[in-house]
């Protein structure tokens, strides 16, 4: 009976080690060799008057080849194709939405950088500099709402129960953001904590000014911030429907550089279609005790029709 037993075993181990090398048969042999792209980066750039500073966070790139999607890589990214010859090649800029690693998607606002004609060799590792502009507003009915530098009349409004409001950084602070064409000399500064006179300065909350007319129908609606400060910040939305509603949507955590997000305001404007306006809003709070410094620029509020 035990003899038995240990054929049967012994059957069954043959069986599955047959099974096995048959699934295995097609990574041995003709195996077809990719070719690769290489991206480190993109290079952005913007026209100035109109659409800002060229400011980005393009940090992934989704891949296409005639068309055909082939993968989201984050960046510096060597990409495997496994075609030949010449071929179209489609590279969409990628970003982290709402500042956050598990919701990277395409920016809809970046064009794609486009090789009609690439030649693709086995083994070889071409390496792209794509880069990328906003749509131009004659290709997308790209609207900029709301752009804020600094370098001019501060647009933002103080809101009710703030301690504080934002001003201008001195010319050439060298806390300031600036960029390497020199647009700019100013930024938007906020202090929070304990005045010499013991008053307390414990929250600020700027707004912008009311909009009527933002897309609801799920357009993309995003808002992005240049920031660098020690101690986190709130956006979020105030909705005017029978009162003004407060609608917290991120919570961004302090950074020792200049850093930027993009916030997705298109859900939630679309939940609300019953809002007569929107503003949206930059809120801080510290501890009594405590001292915080917040430093914005670049803020803009970028949607299609």
């Amino acid at each position: 009976m035990k003899k038995i037993h240990n054929i049967f075993i012994s059957a069954i181990i043959v069986l599955f080690s047959t099974m096995f090398i048959t699934s295995c048969h097609p990574f041995k042999g003709n195996q077809e060799i990719p070719a690769y792209l290489h991206v480190d980066t993109f290079l952005f750039s913007t026209n100035y008057p109109i659409e800002g500073a060229a400011s980005h966070k393009i940090t992934d790139v989704s891949v296409y080849i005639d068309d055909d999607y082939q993968g989201y890589y984050e960046l510096p990214a060597t990409i495997p194709i496994l075609e030949r010859g010449k071929h179209k090649v489609t590279l969409y800029p990628g970003i982290k939405l709402n500042g956050i690693s598990r919701t990277r998607t395409i920016n809809p606002f970046y064009k794609p950088y486009i090789i009609e004609e690439m030649e693709l060799k086995e083994k070889v590792v071409d390496t792209l500099y794509p880069t990328t502009t906003y749509y131009s507003q004659d290709e997308s009915t790209i609207n900029f709402a709301f752009h804020e530098d600094f370098e001019r009349q501060i647009i933002f409004e103080t809101a009710s129960g703030s301690d504080t409001t934002i001003v201008r950084t001195e010319r050439d602070d060298p806390e300031r953001w600036d960029d390497m064409y020199n647009n700019s000399h100013y930024s938007g500064y906020v202090w929070l904590g304990v005045t010499e006179s013991s008053d307390t300065i414990s929250n600020f909350c700027i707004a912008s000014p009311a909009y009527y007319d933002l897309p609801n129908q799920g357009n993309s609606v995003f808002l992005e911030i240049d920031y660098k400060c020690n101690e986190k910040f709130e956006v979020g939305l105030f909705a005017k429907i029978s009162g003004v509603e407060n609608i917290p949507l991120v919570y961004v955590n302090p950074s020792p550089v200049w850093n930027k997000i993009y916030v997705n305001l298109g859900p939630n404007i679309t939940d609300e279609q019953e809002a007569e306006y929107f503003k949206f809003y930059i809120a801080g709070l510290v501890d009594k005790g405590e001292e915080a410094e917040y430093y914005f620029d670049n803020i803009k509020l970028v949607y299609r029709d």
